[in-house]
Parts: structure tokens; sequence; C-alpha cells
């Protein structure tokens, strides 16, 4: 069973006031500002095509999908071998299919821990992580090709000193 978000605040680890604070921020009591922050624009997508695992494609045809611009260009030279996705459609006709979603690939480089903050909702100290996540699809290459395969390859060559990588399977 998951533990819930703000879990040791509400079995009283650190104390009746924070857990005061939460429980009135649930009940809507404690209401906090909009902040919608100083970051940057959304980057453009890039489109991008795959072959899937769950089910074959007929002959010319390929599956489109995307990735930010920033993603595909920070992961396209890693393991271009492995990882069987390319920005160039050729004389091949892109299919989308809305219920599908391609196995990806996630690089996260791990980052300095920031400064201590204090939480908003129950004025706790806190201090978070600075890890910057990029993540592009993959698809097969070969009918014999696997996801599980796939991705341990691709995990392997991803996780450089500094980085982590994972990969989330294929949905349908």
């Amino acid at each position: 069973m998951p533990t819930a978000r703000y879990y040791r605040v509400l079995t009283g680890a650190r104390g009746a006031t924070a857990r005061q604070k939460y429980l009135d921020f649930l009940a809507g009591a404690q209401e906090r500002a909009l902040d919608p922050g100083t970051g940057e624009d959304r980057p453009e997508s890039v489109p991008l095509y795959i072959t899937p695992f769950a089910f074959p494609m007929a002959a010319n045809h390929t599956l489109r999908e995307s990735a930010l611009s920033p993603s595909w260009d920070h992961c396209k030279g890693i393991a271009p071998t492995l990882q069987h996705v390319t920005d160039a459609l050729g004389t091949d006709t892109a299919v989308t299919i809305k219920s599908y979603k391609a196995a990806r690939v996630i690089r996260t480089q791990k980052g300095a821990r920031e400064a201590q903050k204090r939480s908003e909702i129950t004025g706790l100290p806190y201090r978070p992580y600075n890890n910057r996540s990029r993540s592009v699809p993959f698809g097969k290459n070969l009918a014999a090709d696997t996801q599980a395969a796939v991705g341990a390859a691709l995990v392997a060559a991803y996780a450089t000193p500094g980085f982590s990588a994972r990969i989330t399977p294929e949905r349908t």
C-alpha cells in the first residue's frame, strides 16, 4: 500500500502545529496565493517516429510520437543504434494512435541540493533536489526485439557518471 503524502505530518512525527496547518490546508481554511513562477516557456515538441513493441505495423508505416526539443537534442546522440527512434519520416506514412503511450527512456542528471526552504502548507523546513530529467520514446528495430532487452541496453548506455536512467513501459 503506498504511503500517503505528508504521512509523517499526519501521524505527529513532526509536531502538532504542522499537522494542524496541513489539516487546515485540506479543509480549505488555509489558502495559498497563486504563484505562476518566473520559469521559461515550454519548449517546442519534435515529432519522432518509432516502431512499437506491442503490435506489428504495416509495411512503410511508423508510429508518430514526440519529445521536447531540449530532450531530443540531449539524448539523440547517446545511443542512436539502440533507441530505434528518428526525427525523419522519409517515405513512410506516420500513424497516430490516441490510446497508445510509447516506451520511454528517462535520463536524470543528479544535481546538488538547493538551499533550505520552508513549506507553504506545513511550515516545515526541507531541502529540494535540483535534478533535471529528459525523456525520449524508443521502439524496436527487428521483429525479435523485446521491450525489456532494448530497455536494459538503453539504461546501461544512459546511466553514466552523474546521471541515472530508467524506462517506462509502453501502454496500449
